[in-house]
């Protein structure tokens, strides 16, 4: 189960919100309904354990606890709790992953502190279409 941080968060999606553009942000931010585009804090992001983003997220911290499509580039640590689901790179300097959680991707490890330098991000979009799009059946 995805345990719930004591953090203060600045910004927060709620359970039944959906998203779409870029999320800018100093302080921490927490997603429980559904994001769509591109996150950038200074602090951490928390997603929900219902939550259903699909961005590519700069931050300090990530904690995952529902679904994420897209690219992650933090500078200290990643953390996928057993309810989350992770497609997407991951450039970090910690990286922990829960008993019966998925992850299916790249991660690099960076030194601690060093913030790393960043890859180039996907379209998380382009995604989405080529997902959609179902084979035709030839007879």
């Amino acid at each position: 189960m995805f345990k719930k941080k004591e953090e203060i968060t600045n910004s927060v999606i709620g359970k039944n919100t959906e998203f779409k553009g870029v999320l800018k942000d100093k302080e921490n931010v927490r997603i429980d309904g559904k994001f769509e585009g591109e996150i950038q804090t200074e602090g951490s992001v928390i997603i929900g354990e219902e939550a259903v983003v699909q961005a590519n997220i700069t931050a300090k911290a990530v904690d995952i606890g529902g679904k994420v499509i897209g690219d992650i580039n933090c500078e200290g640590r990643v953390e996928l709790f057993s309810s989350g689901s992770l497609e997407g790179k991951i450039r970090a300097s910690d990286l922990t992953i829960a008993q019966g959680a998925f992850f299916n991707g790249e991660c690099n490890m960076t030194p601690a502190g060093t913030g790393g330098t960043e890859f180039e991000a996907r379209d998380v979009s382009e995604e989405e279409n080529a997902e959609s799009e179902t084979p035709e059946k030839s007879e």
